[in-house]
């Protein structure tokens, strides 16, 4: 008899308060008490989601912290005592380098560790001028499976997504600040990488100032398993089966028929 394995999601739709981080921590908190109530395994929140999207460079500098910041810290309490798994952006000030800042999220285990510390690796328009990009793609062993990592712009290419299925993942997490008039891409983005790795993409997009909301998880097979509105703070919450992956894998073989040499392994591995 097949086992399961069976993952609640939990995505925390909501609107960044521009600077206001004690606000945007409260409400980041009181979500995933609620997703934790709910039984919800993991909970992942939009881009930026502790300052807001909306700053200028200066202010985005004064809210950045680094990964062992205040931030974090609270995070790292929260998930060990609620015994979740958490995925949230910030800005994240570089430790040793003042002034070098990235447009982070952080991967928070069930224990309160920090797992994986990913940096956007494409920056979209104007946050060339304000954040440094990173330049890892990372997978993440969980005791789920295995969890790759993905920031806005990152999904609009079909690299990215693929590297990650190269190594390994099996569902990908996005989080993001997307725009009204690109709302049909964050669509095709998210069902698009999904059905041509065979994997699972969740998407997690805030509301107001002219975003489009539409927090979604999409299936292996490129459809929509669950969909937030557009314009509504809320948490939405979806139980998967990762072996999905495996079973349509078997029915869509693009990755066993994918030509590895078609791809510099090299650099694939460097990310």
């Amino acid at each position: 008899m097949k086992k399961e394995r069976l993952l609640n999601i939990a995505i925390g739709q909501m609107y960044q308060e521009p600077g206001n981080t004690q606000a945007n921590t409260n409400k980041i908190l009181e979500m995933i008490d609620e997703a934790a109530e709910k039984e919800a395994d993991i909970i992942v929140f939009p881009e930026l989601a502790y300052s807001g999207y909306l700053l200028e460079s200066e202010e985005l500098q004064r809210l950045a912290e680094p990964v062992d910041g205040p931030f974090v810290q609270t995070l790292k309490k929260k998930a060990k005592e609620k015994k979740i798994h958490i995925i949230a952006g910030y800005p994240e000030a570089d430790a040793v380098i003042p002034g070098r800042m990235y447009n982070s999220c952080v991967f928070i285990d069930d224990d309160g560790k920090v797992i994986e510390n990913m940096r956007k690796v494409y920056a979209w328009g104007q946050e060339k001028l304000k954040f440094r990009e990173g330049n890892r793609l990372p997978v993440v062993e969980t005791k789920f499976g295995k969890v790759g990592m993905l920031i806005c712009y990152d999904v609009e290419l079909p690299e990215p997504s693929r590297i990650e299925a190269l190594k390994g993942a099996e569902i990908i997490f996005v989080s993001s600040f997307w725009s009204i008039p690109a709302q049909r891409r964050w669509d095709v983005d998210l069902a698009g990488n999904a059905l041509f790795n065979v994997l699972y993409m969740v998407g997690a997009n805030t509301i107001g100032d002219n975003t489009c909301g539409r927090s979604q998880i999409v299936g292996p097979d490129g459809e929509v398993v669950a969909i937030a509105s557009d314009d509504k703070e809320e948490i939405l919450i979806q139980q998967i089966d990762l072996d999905r992956v495996i079973e349509m894998r078997s029915k869509l073989p693009y990755l066993n028929d994918f030509k590895d040499d078609t791809f510099s392994m090299d650099a694939i591995n460097k990310y």
